[in-house]
């Protein structure tokens, strides 16, 4: 076991971290992470099994994805192992785009983009119910999955996010802050430019890759500015190849001292081998134990 080194739960530390508090050690965590890349299951399902490895791995918290059939036993298996999970919901702007397929949906954004409201209010709609799930299973975060950047900036004009996207994901946030939780977002991408209209929405946190590796010190600052916490700080990049992950933990230590509160380390969502993930989990432990 590679534990917190505290008495205090992974819950009430998420929550402090997310508020801007420097937390020692530091909150840490995964997202996006496919469990088939993990060590076997066994015969506890696997809502159980990620609350066990969440917990014997020392972590504060764990994203949910919704759609995932065992979703709603994960939250709770993962509070009773005193983690948090983080409920996942498909976002506003990149579900409307798939329900015509992405490229006439960007289309439709670049030419005629009151064109796509309808889409925009389903995937609404949609986020909504999905969220509701969620917090009435008693999950103490939500989170917002939408894809709104691509490595060089917004996928399409912010203006148009502004108008039309984020004013929707403030109604879910609005549910979330009704029922007492944070609302954090992800999107991947340079997503600098968002972080202003994100907090104006009400959210308090976002994830994403940042662009690339390149990108996360920007990225923090970026999120520290507009008032957000930032999780993520491992990119998946550094966590393969002959001297893994050395690099991405010296980044690590020095993201989580030269950064006081408000930092989250969890990876970016881009892990597809069982090698990168526990390179990643060396990783958040060695970042931990440099505050021991």
């Amino acid at each position: 076991m590679t534990g917190r080194s505290t008495g205090e739960s992974g819950v009430g530390r998420f929550r402090r971290a997310l508020a801007g508090v420097r937390v020692e050690p530091p909150v840490t965590g995964v997202t996006f992470l496919d469990l088939s890349l993990l060590p076997g299951e066994g015969p506890s399902g696997p809502a159980e099994y990620v609350a066990e490895l969440s917990h014997d791995e020392g972590l504060d918290f764990a994203f949910v994805e919704a759609r995932a059939p065992w979703s709603l036993r994960a939250v709770a298996a993962l509070r009773d192992a005193g983690v948090a999970g983080a409920w996942v919901v498909d976002g506003i702007l990149w579900t409307a785009l798939q329900s015509g397929g992405i490229a006439e949906g960007l289309r439709i954004v670049a030419s005629s983009p009151g064109a796509l409201a309808p889409a925009l209010d389903a995937a609404l709609v949609s986020a909504l119910m999905v969220a509701r799930r969620g917090i009435g299973a008693g999950a103490p975060a939500l989170v917002v999955a939408d894809d709104m950047a691509g490595a060089a900036g917004p996928l399409v004009d912010p203006a148009f996010l502004n108008e039309a996207v984020f004013p929707r994901m403030a109604r879910i946030v609005e549910l979330a802050s009704e029922a007492g939780i944070p609302a954090i977002l992800h999107c991947d991408g340079d997503a600098r430019s968002l972080m202003a209209a994100a907090a104006a929405a009400g959210f308090v946190a976002i994830h994403g890759d940042a662009g690339g590796a390149a990108g996360i010190e920007r990225s923090i600052a970026a999120a520290r500015a507009a008032g957000l916490a930032f999780i993520g700080g491992v990119p998946t990049v550094e966590l393969s190849g002959a001297d893994a992950p050395a690099p991405a933990l010296a980044r690590a230590r020095a993201l989580a001292h030269a950064f006081a509160g408000g930092l989250l380390f969890a990876d970016d969502g881009g892990i597809t081998t069982s090698a990168e993930a526990d390179a990643l989990f060396g990783v958040l432990a060695g970042v931990r134990e440099s505050f021991g």
